[in-house]
């Protein structure tokens, strides 16, 4: 950045603390800052208009002035400037939302070093964004000049690229009998001449525009009404508009002004060229840096390999090329028990233990190897070898070294071992999510094992316990969706409030080929791995809603809170599906409740707020089920926007009346859902005692055992029709 007096910095968070924070790591590491801080939209658009700061810093959790209000703000008055966001929460989900709604990057004031690298990057590119346009000012000014003197010269002049006329001045009209420029342009320059000259002004043309100079060429025009007159033409090479041209002189041999004017044109024509010289290096520039901003962006500023957004980017564009003879693997390593070697050395130097394995990664894999710090003390590896066995003999190999290498930093060092999963990325695997989890589930169980310490992933069978493979939950699955083997039951919703509306949380069951039933903690999760919960989730919303008609029909209406999974949650279909489902369907406004788990809206933001939105726009409500387990549960509610009911996880329940920080906790959510005319539910109340602090604390709603167990099945599943979906 130039060097000035002061830089003018918007800093829009909830706390001066924060702002002073800020301008302090920013003094620290030489910049003149000036802090403007606000904590509102309306101080906020103020000072963008009247004091138009360098550089925005807003947090994302500003009551009084959201992310996207400043954005646009920005974007109105200040397109140039760069907005950064502030927030504690930069998991990859978050990040890549923050930057989407128009961040340049997401930071952490807990990360100081990576707030000042990405300010003078982005400093870096304003300035150069700012040399440009006013380069591109000046050499506007130059042109303007130069079709000055052109329309006031006596001299006959036309520019030219490849023999077709761009444009003449006046005087070029008026001699050749024309009566304007649109008449000429376009036109092939040896129509203007007689066919005796065409020879000589052809070689002419070709010799200048190799740069060499030709002497003034006799020739005969050819006047618009049909006549020749004999003139003298002077050939040079220019640029108009940047863009290499000749220019095409007649000289008015009666003006004694002639000489003057030409030197005028040819100094204005240097000055172009000079501001075009400059603009082109300030472009080159711009492009090193913004191809430097995107790189950065996607690294790990501490070990130099991608990052997690990049690198499921880059899984994602690998499994949908089409697979070579070579073989291919995900590969999830991970140090044991680091939090004992960190707190062995110390965080710094725990740093640079991860950096040692790092650089112990890079310097025994193949350049075609994709290799990131997918997060924390975690690496992953796109690997690809001739055959199964070489991967494998990688692993194997790379576990024994990194458990035999000694690791130092700061003058400290220790020794660590490391659990290695990998897994085969072969059509099964063709999704990143599930190829990712199937490597994570083969690190835990290297990280099971006594030995070895590394393991393949391979898909459940039969074992000595009798457990079922994937292949045969499917089936089973499969028949039951057919044969109507699911049940639903519910449980209720009490009112502390006084709400005389019945409501009911919709239970799934399951039961075999023999009537016996299954537990959900056996076929949920196999549900899950096979891909069947979107086929699942259907049958349960159209029996829903069948139910629902069905009690409307008897007077006796209830609002239903049902479940949808994440497989559903990203089901791009989805919506489409409940739009034709609901057609036609009627019953009150929020009888239907969706529900989402808080932590799949944390992985899954945007799918998540399309539900939300849809479901209000088909009449029906939408509630976070197990809320407060995310890592920032009140930053994704805020993200969501549209919702109706928040129900407070049972293990914060569970703990109300004898834990003080789970209650002031509850408490905090439900201020917050006040404040947003949200509804809560406590889940799984079990005992007395924890109504009384329920009461207190205000919420409206409970359900648990202690109100009635979900033992109540609704119909007969075996009598219904199939609607599987």
């Amino acid at each position: 950045m130039t060097p000035r007096n002061s830089l003018p910095i918007l800093i829009v968070t909830a706390s001066q603390n924060e702002a002073e924070q800020i301008n302090g790591i920013l003094r620290k590491a030489g910049y003149p800052v000036k802090p403007i801080w606000v904590s509102n939209l309306e101080d906020a658009s103020q000072s963008i208009q009247q004091q138009r700061p360098d550089l925005i810093l807003c947090s994302t959790s500003v009551a009084g002035a959201s992310f996207q209000e400043i954005v646009n703000l920005r974007d109105m008055a200040l397109p140039n400037v760069p907005i950064i966001a502030l927030s504690d929460d930069t998991v990859s989900a978050v990040v890549a939302e923050i930057i989407n709604t128009g961040a340049r990057d997401l930071i952490s004031l807990q990360q100081p070093e990576h707030l000042q690298a990405v300010v003078a990057r982005e400093l870096e590119v304003l300035q150069l964004a700012r040399d440009l346009e006013q380069k591109a000012l000046v050499l506007k000014e130059y042109e303007q000049r130069i079709d000055l003197v052109m329309n006031d010269t006596k001299d006959a002049i036309a520019y030219v690229e490849d023999g077709i006329v761009l444009s003449v001045n006046p005087t070029f009209l008026e001699l050749f009998g024309y009566a304007s420029s649109g008449e000429l342009e376009a036109l092939p320059m040896l129509e203007l001449f007689d066919s005796n000259s065409h020879a000589a002004i052809k070689e002419a043309l070709k010799v200048t525009a190799r740069g060499k100079t030709v002497k003034p060429l006799k020739v005969k025009g050819k006047h618009g009404k049909g006549q020749t007159f004999d003139t003298t033409i002077e050939i040079a090479r220019t640029e108009v508009g940047g863009t290499p041209a000749l220019e095409i002189l007649i000289r008015d041999e009666s003006s004694s002004q002639h000489n003057e004017t030409q030197i005028q044109i040819q100094m204005q024509t240097q000055v172009q060229h000079q501001a075009q010289a400059q603009i082109d290096l300030l472009s080159q520039k711009l492009a090193a840096s913004v191809q430097q901003l995107a790189t950065v962006r996607n690294l790990d500023l501490l070990t130099g390999f991608i990052n997690r957004i990049h690198f499921i980017e880059v899984l994602r564009q690998q499994l949908a090329q089409k697979q070579s003879k070579a073989v291919r693997a995900l590969i999830y390593i991970k140090p044991d028990k680091f939090s004992s070697v960190s707190e062995k050395v110390g965080i710094i130097a725990g740093d640079g233990i991860i950096k040692g394995l790092a650089d112990l990664i890079r310097g025994h894999v193949d350049k075609e190897d994709v290799v990131a710090r997918f997060g924390g003390t975690v690496f992953t590896i796109i690997m690809t070898r001739p055959k199964l066995k070489d991967i494998a003999g990688w692993t194997e190999k790379f576990q024994a070294m990194a458990s035999n290498h000694v690791f130092e930093s700061t003058g400290k060092s220790t020794s660590m071992h490391c659990s290695i999963g990998y897994v085969l990325l072969d059509e099964q695997h063709l999704d990143p999510e599930k190829a990712l989890t199937h490597a994570l589930e083969a690190y835990q169980q290297a990280r099971n094992m006594e030995h070895g310490k590394v393991a393949a992933w391979a898909p459940p069978a039969i074992d000595a316990h009798g457990q079922l493979t994937d292949d045969e939950w499917k089936r089973r699955l499969t028949a039951a969706l057919k044969s109507n083997h699911f049940m639903l039951a519910y449980q209720s919703i009490a009112s502390l409030a006084g709400d005389a509306m019945e409501a009911l949380d919709i239970l799934l069951r399951m039961r075999d080929e023999q009537d016996v039933e299954i537990p959900n903690k056996d076929f949920m999760p196999a549900a899950e791995r096979v891909g069947m919960m979107i086929a699942i989730d259907r049958w349960v919303v159209e029996r829903s809603l069948r139910m629902l008609e069905e009690r409307s029909q008897r007077n006796q209406p209830a609002r239903l809170f049902v479940r949808i999974s994440d497989q559903s949650l990203t089901d791009k279909s989805l919506l489409p599906w409940l739009e034709k489902l609901l057609s036609g369907v009627f019953f009150s406004a929020g009888h239907l409740v969706f529900q989402v788990a808080e932590k799949s809206a944390e992985k899954y933001i945007t799918d998540t707020r399309a539900l939300a939105a849809g479901a209000h726009r088909l009449q029906c409500g939408f509630a976070l089920e197990h809320f407060g387990l995310g890592q920032n549960p009140l930053h994704t509610l805020g993200l969501i926007r549209q919702v109706d009911y928040i129900k407070i996880d049972g293990s914060l329940t569970a703990a109300l009346a004898t834990e003080e920080d789970k209650r002031e906790l509850v408490k905090k959510f439900m201020g917050r859902a006040g404040e947003l005319k949200i509804h809560t539910i406590a889940e799984k109340v079990e005992k007395p005692e924890t109504m009384a602090v329920l009461y207190q604390l205000g919420i409206e709603y409970i359900q648990g055992n202690y109100i009635q167990e979900p033992d109540v099945v609704m119909g007969d599943a075996k009598e219904e029709t199939s609607a599987a979906g």
